[in-house]
């Protein structure tokens, strides 16, 4: 569609032929519909670009934001599909499904859904951003209410008198039964639990998991967007096998409950239909209740080196590369957990990383391996730390 609406714009003189040229020249760096390079460029709004196609092809436009689809209607279309075409079915009627489109005339993505939901299409038009934004929310909620009553299903048969042999009281050092505590540890339905905390994490797009003991509750918390919500409440009487079971696998010591520990987990699982290596960071720190877990989630195939992806307005991003190109002086990237600092840290690095350029990191830990980069793994134990690594 990219040249008919150049075209369409130019004519309705909403942008010049000099301004479609630019928003090519973008859409082929960097990917994407011609429309999203456009407004991205801050040429024109999606609102502007939709009210242009729905007079073109007489199709009515609409706003996403005020509307609420039916749920029974969504689940007609995979969100897998719903993503690929940039579609959202909005309602159903008789043998017609109305459906909001980026692109109206992409007869094949209508096809596809015809032959997919046995009705036909009635295409209604939408901006990129309403739709995919209208996605996020409608199929979140589904999988939202799906994974919720997964979690339910399973806590409930894990708490169904599933648990009397991983049931595990140590009031205090003394008391302690390691046997017991590994045993526990390797039960099925603990076991169950773990993986599916781990895999539904990466799911949801986690970046980390917290396991928090409490005196009367124990509760699971991932960190999704850098905001910290709560998932589950598992058993609290599956608390000392829980913590157990993930020492284990993060490969520390189970008796030792006083002091901190730090480690790591590698798994292997299947994540969008194909096997993918995940790397887990553990921390255990004691607290009043007992030992409290984070795990970050460290995937390398969700570290994003391009800069134009990392949230940018187009101002700040010129002003960033300006400094970083720069052969002298300090750049500092702050903010909270999950914010992005290592992304973008990553990500300016690769912009440096050429063949006339040496580069050294000093990390802790050292996240992620970039080809090409001198990566210091710093190690207080003995003496190598940051200091150390800057006077080198």
């Amino acid at each position: 569609m990219s040249g008919k609406l150049g075209e369409l714009l130019i004519k309705e003189n909403l942008i010049t032929p000099a301004q479609l040229q630019q928003a090519l020249e973008y859409q082929r760096k960097f990917g994407g519909r011609l429309g999203s390079s456009i407004v991205k460029l801050g040429l024109l709004t999606g609102d502007q670009i939709t009210a242009v196609l729905s007079r073109q092809y007489g199709i009515p436009s609409i706003n996403l934001e005020y509307f609420e689809a039916d749920p029974n209607v969504i689940r007609l279309i995979p969100m897998e599909t719903a993503l690929k075409y940039q579609v959202l079915p909005l309602s159903r009627v008789g043998s017609s499904l109305t459906l909001a489109m980026v692109d109206p005339a992409n007869v094949y993505a209508m096809d596809d859904i015809k032959f997919m939901t046995g009705f036909n299409i009635e295409p209604v038009v939408a901006s990129e951003a309403s739709i995919m934004e209208a996605i996020k929310k409608h199929y979140g909620s589904i999988e939202e209410q799906e994974r919720k009553k997964e979690i339910e299903d399973l806590v409930s048969f894990i708490d169904d008198g599933q648990t009397e042999s991983v049931e595990v009281e140590a009031e205090d050092e003394s008391t302690l039964n390691l046997a017991a505590l590994e045993k526990a540890a390797e039960e099925a339905p603990v076991v169950k639990l773990v993986n599916y905390i781990l895999t539904d994490a990466v799911e949801r797009g986690a970046s980390d998991i917290h396991l928090e003991p409490y005196e009367k509750e124990y509760r699971v918390r991932y960190r999704i967007d850098g905001v910290l919500q709560n998932i589950m409440q598992p058993p609290i009487k599956l608390r000392d096998a829980i913590i157990s079971r993930i020492k284990i696998m993060a490969k520390l010591d189970i008796a030792e409950k006083r002091l901190p520990q730090d480690g790591r987990i590698m798994v292997r699982m299947m994540h969008n239909n194909r096997k993918k290596q995940l790397d887990f960071r553990v921390s255990v720190l004691p607290t009043l209740h007992g030992e409290k877990i984070v795990m970050r989630l460290l995937d390398k195939e969700s570290l994003r080196l391009d800069m134009t992806n990392l949230g940018f307005e187009p101002e700040s991003l010129e002003k960033f590369q300006r400094a970083i190109f720069k052969p002298y002086g300090m750049v500092l990237v702050t903010g909270p957990t999950g914010s992005g600092k290592t992304n973008t840290l990553y990500s300016s690095i690769a912009q440096l990383n050429k063949p006339d350029i040496n580069i050294m990191t000093a990390e802790d830990p050292v996240e992620f391996q970039l080809p090409g980069i001198n990566q210091v793994q710093m190690k207080e134990q003995i003496g190598l730390n940051f200091a150390a690594a800057l006077r080198s």
